[in-house]
Formats: C-alpha cells, structure tokens, sequence
C-alpha cells in the first residue's frame, strides 16, 4: 500500500488514450481499470464498425486526468492516499 503520486496518476490517465484505464490499477481500483480496459478494446474502431463507445473510455480518461490536475494534493491525498494520511499527521504551525 504505498503512496499514489498525483503526476503518475495524471500521466497514466492521459496514456489512457491509447490503453484506456491503466490509471485505475494504479490507483487501485482494478474493477474500474478493467471496465475501462474491455471498454476501449471490445469497442474500439479497430473492433467495431462504429467505435464511440471505446472513444468514450478513452475521453473519461482524458477528462480524469484534467480532473486530477485541477484538484489539489490534498484532495488527491484523501482520496486515493487515505491510509497514508491517516497514519502520518499533518505538521501545525504555530
């Protein structure tokens, strides 16, 4: 259970429009990477004739990583490093 940086996760959401959901195993949620992953493979253009539902993976990939530039580390921190968090307090200033 080590820490989730914010970078990796904004990268690996923007190489999500070539395999999209690779971000969410790092991010550990595996259910979700794999919905995203059979999503963007069994509906690509490649696949299908019309390919909109693998483009849409592919742009919720898109639109997260933009998500979690724009959120702050803390916001990021409590959600995706909750354990981590939670064990190491935050310094005061006095």
């Amino acid at each position: 259970m080590g820490y989730r940086n914010r970078a990796i996760a904004i990268g690996l959401a923007l190489t999500g429009i070539l395999v999209p959901g690779v971000h969410k195993f790092y991010l550990r949620q595996p259910l979700w990477g794999v919905f995203y992953l059979l999503l963007g493979i069994l509906f690509s253009p490649i696949t299908v004739e019309h390919g909109s539902l693998g483009a849409i993976a592919r742009i919720a990939c898109v639109i997260e990583a933009v998500w979690y530039l724009f959120q702050g580390a803390d916001t990021f921190d409590a959600t995706f490093n909750r354990q981590i968090t939670a064990v190491v307090p935050k310094l005061e200033k006095h």
